[in-house]
């Protein structure tokens, strides 16, 4: 019997630390990668946000240049109907001149014959804002701010006019005489609105005028609204164009439901319907002036 001899078997083994080594190598690029990916999409969002902002600031921008040139417009026809509107006050005060001038009742003024309207250069113009109105927003800012204190608004739901400003017979005693205001027609309760930002100077109940408020408008226009139903304001009250300050009736010297509405300026009382229709186009062409 022979004796076989077998060789030994040999095992072979990587050492932990080589392959330790070697996994790292594969993780190290498969991370890099996938960072590089991320940064790729984060940076490819973060320039379609940028682009997204710059066309919104540039839409932006070209609806600012388009207001602006809507601003210098209407600038230039603000100007223009407030030097219409002392041509048409002018105009009235010489037809008033041969009028009697005594007042009669509550709401019936004298007639001045010195009546004269100033230039509306110290309420809306400056030299330099005529001179450099192309070039200047900030004299567009202050036209928006004075228009906020001219008496435009209407003081309560338009309705009818059933007496205008001027010469009429008074209603009571028939005697030819002028009214200080406009009469507008209403339902008792409509509201009543400040035509102008201001001060509240009066509010209580005022012999013929009946419930009666007063607004000063900064110290060139002042509105007066009488035959009020009630009163929502006090005196030495801030109040903006718009505002609520009271309902429409018939106190005091009255035939009916109705707004007395007066505008003083500069003291004088002047005819309160063209400045209601101060941005209507053609409207003294339909009081043939």
């Amino acid at each position: 019997m022979s004796n076989k001899i077998t060789a030994p078997v040999r095992q072979f083994t990587i050492p932990r630390l080589l392959f330790i080594f070697g996994l790292i190598l594969i993780i190290i690029p498969v991370i890099l990668l996938q960072h590089y990916v991320s940064f790729n999409e984060q940076l490819s969002a973060d320039k379609n946000a940028l682009h997204q902002k710059i066309n919104t600031l540039e839409n932006a921008n070209n609806q600012l240049a388009t207001d602006v040139e809507r601003l210098i417009a209407e600038r230039e026809q603000v100007i223009n109907r407030y030097q219409e509107l002392d041509e048409i006050e002018e105009t009235i005060h010489d037809y008033m001149k041969e009028l009697p001038d005594e007042a009669l009742g509550g709401i019936e003024i004298r007639l001045n014959e010195n009546n004269m309207i100033e230039s509306p250069d110290e309420l809306l113009l400056t030299s330099n804002w005529t001179e450099r109105y192309h070039s200047t927003i900030n004299s567009i800012e202050m036209l928006e701010h004075n228009l906020l204190y001219i008496p435009t608004h209407w003081p309560t739901e338009p309705n009818v006019v059933t007496s205008s400003f001027g010469p009429r017979n008074d209603p009571f005693s028939r005697a030819r005489s002028i009214h200080s205001g406009i009469d507008v027609r209403g339902k008792t309760g409509t509201p009543i609105y400040a035509a102008a930002d201001g001060t509240v100077r009066f509010a209580q109940y005022h012999g013929g005028y009946g419930n009666t408020i007063m607004i000063d408008h900064g110290g060139r226009y002042e509105t007066l609204y009488a035959h009020l139903y009630r009163i929502h304001v006090e005196e030495g009250e801030k109040v903006r164009k718009g505002d609520t300050i009271g309902e429409l009736g018939s106190t005091g010297r009255s035939t009916g439901p109705h707004l007395h509405y007066e505008i003083i300026k500069d003291g004088q009382h002047v005819d309160p319907e063209p400045y209601l229709d101060f941005f209507n186009d053609g409207f003294n062409e339909e009081r043939g002036i």
